[in-house]
């Protein structure tokens, strides 16, 4: 009896043993299935996305996004045109030429104001104005020849040049080594905009590899829209600049648009607006106009910075 008694228990023991090592055998199973790596993984980039970032334009959400992006911070001065903006970037002002794109002109001193020109600078405003966006650097720090910053840019997390070539108001260009990283995605987002006839490429022969070809467009409202109004210069300048209608105490500003140390005066979407030499961003700001006196600014249109 004694020897049955063992053998039971022994029994009873290897059960026991068998149980545990088949459901730890199953968890470790389950745990190493593909499908769970990624539904723990989503899991886990969901959790990091919910810790807020804070932002020096207040924005916790847009730095939290920006900071999911390459690249380093910057504040944009002044969105130029579509593909060109003014940051602080270092403590200093530099101008940002985005890579791999090319919107039409706004202010070309030979070619003017082009088809879809001037929308492509409207929504480069929309994403842009006031922010702090990511600059994601060419190789070895790379300028063109104008001296500007090359950079794929990036606003509130997204990209900015795939922005513009989805709705068509932006083509691939300029895809130079080693500065190529996107030009397959940018191609492929292009592609979706040209089969949509978007934009730029509502009307065949006007977007094409050396550029834009404003002629074709003839007859459209976004041709019509790029004329010179009343008050412009043809090359799409600002009247202010080619004045057209001077007040006592104006004077044009140098090639570097600065003002000697006078008066400051920008114009932006925002409207005409003039800087004091006292004024935080006076420095990084490029003049369109000068003046002597807060008078002589106010009476050519100019409202104070705020």
């Amino acid at each position: 009896m004694k020897n049955g008694l063992i053998r039971g228990l022994l029994v009873l023991t290897s059960l026991f043993l068998f149980t545990g090592c088949s459901e730890e055998t199953a968890k470790i199973q389950e745990s190493s299935h593909p499908d769970n790596y990624s539904q723990a993984a989503d899991k886990e980039q969901s959790e990091s996305q919910t810790v807020p970032d804070s932002d020096s334009d207040g924005s916790e959400k847009a730095q939290g996004e920006n900071k999911r992006v390459p690249g380093v911070s910057a504040k944009v001065l002044k969105v130029v045109d579509g593909d060109t903006i003014d940051v602080l970037y270092k403590g200093e002002e530099n101008t940002v030429r985005m890579l791999l794109i090319d919107t039409p002109e706004t202010h070309h001193p030979r070619k003017g104001v082009q088809p879809y020109g001037p929308e492509a600078s409207d929504y480069s405003h929309h994403l842009m104005d006031g922010k702090t966006v990511r600059l994601e650097l060419a190789a070895q720090g790379g300028r063109d020849k104008y001296g500007r910053l090359l950079a794929y840019v990036y606003a509130d997390g997204k990209s900015v040049e795939e922005s513009l070539l989805a709705r068509g108001l932006a083509r691939v260009a300029y895809v130079i080594p080693p500065n190529t990283k996107y030009v397959d995605r940018y191609r492929a987002i292009e592609a979706q905009a040209k089969n949509k006839r978007l934009g730029i490429w509502s009307v065949d022969g006007y977007a094409r590899e050396d550029g834009y070809h404003p002629d074709v467009m003839k007859g459209t409202s976004a041709y019509e829209e790029a004329q010179p109004k009343n008050g412009a210069s043809e090359s799409g300048g600002s009247s202010v600049q080619d004045s057209k209608a001077k007040v006592p105490g104006q004077f044009a500003p140098d090639n570097q648009g600065s003002c000697g140390g006078a008066i400051k005066g920008n114009i932006s979407e925002r409207g005409k607006i003039y800087h004091m030499p006292s004024d935080a961003y006076y420095k990084a700001t490029k003049a369109e106009a000068c003046f002597k006196t807060r008078e002589a600014a106010r009476e050519a249109g100019f409202r104070a910075a705020k």
